[in-house]
């Protein structure tokens, strides 16, 4: 299974860096921006064809109807009390209409996500920047062995490691005095593991954790899985966070997402022929 995840990331993270390129030299929110309106069009498209459109526009046009029942009728308390029942009796047929529709739209929007997380959550790091790399063990008596860092030219390693046996870590604190996407090597007595870390090159991929979690791997596309037998069982960088700035407020970027989505995607519902 995990395999078959590391797969599927692989594809959408080349997919996912042939859509960002052409805006490498501007603001994030611009990628952002363009990958939110495919989206928003995308998933609108997705729901016309998963769904009964024609029930669900009878539904929707019973709605509309009634709610205008009840502005014509509103000194009439039965028959608003009326209209109301159809509106709540309607909205959850509708709800049950849309329900499997929404289900498949999860599968997409999750990978979507995921990418947009590798690219909009956290920042590569700038050049001279400390940074806190983690590992983390799968036994603690494995604090117990010589547990080593090893960083290529242009990395330097500014404190010896700290070892959490309550939580089963060992952190060090780097600096990255060379652009570019190096890779780190942890070695547990004979076994190693390589994890890499970008600085210098404004907003892009940031793989901030390497884990032996099928769902992780999902969650945290960029770098393959870490072998079940391994005795590490996850290693992190803690990449500072992307600032990002939509009409001149910071917003997250899963909040942008959604918003900038679902604005594009109801816009074009109508070019689309789609009842939302």
């Amino acid at each position: 299974m995990g395999a078959l995840v590391n797969l599927i990331n692989s594809v959408l993270t080349r997919i996912f860096d042939v859509i960002c390129w052409p805006f490498r030299a501007l603001p994030p929110i611009w990628a952002l921006g363009v990958i939110s309106f495919a989206s928003g069009i995308f998933l609108v498209w997705l729901f016309g064809k998963t769904s009964d459109q024609k029930r669900v526009r009878e539904v929707r046009d019973r709605i509309r109807g009634n709610l205008i029942g009840v502005r014509l009728f509103q000194h009439e308390i039965g028959v608003v009390l009326s209209l109301q029942g159809k509106i709540f009796g309607d909205t959850f047929r509708f709800m049950g209409l849309a329900l499997v529709p929404l289900l498949i739209m999860l599968v997409p929007v999750l990978l979507i996500m995921t990418q947009l997380q590798l690219r909009f959550d956290v920042r590569p790091l700038e050049v001279g920047e400390p940074v806190l790399v983690k590992a983390l063990v799968r036994e603690a008596s494995t604090l117990d062995g010589t547990i080593t860092l090893e960083v290529p030219e242009g990395v330097t390693v500014e404190t010896p490691p700290v070892k959490i046996r309550s939580t089963r870590e060992i952190v060090w604190r780097l600096r990255v005095d060379r652009p570019g996407d190096h890779a780190l090597v942890v070695r547990v007595g004979d076994e190693v593991l390589e994890k890499r870390i970008v600085a210098g090159r404004g907003w892009g991929p940031a793989a901030y954790l390497r884990s032996g979690h099928t769902l992780d791997t999902l969650l945290y596309p960029g770098e393959p899985p870490i072998a079940a037998d391994h005795p590490l069982e996850a290693v992190e960088v803690a990449y500072p966070p992307q600032d990002l700035s939509l009409l001149g407020i910071r917003v997250n970027w899963l909040i942008g997402f959604l918003i900038l989505s679902m604005a594009f995607g109801f816009a074009f519902k109508g070019v689309l022929g789609v009842e939302v």
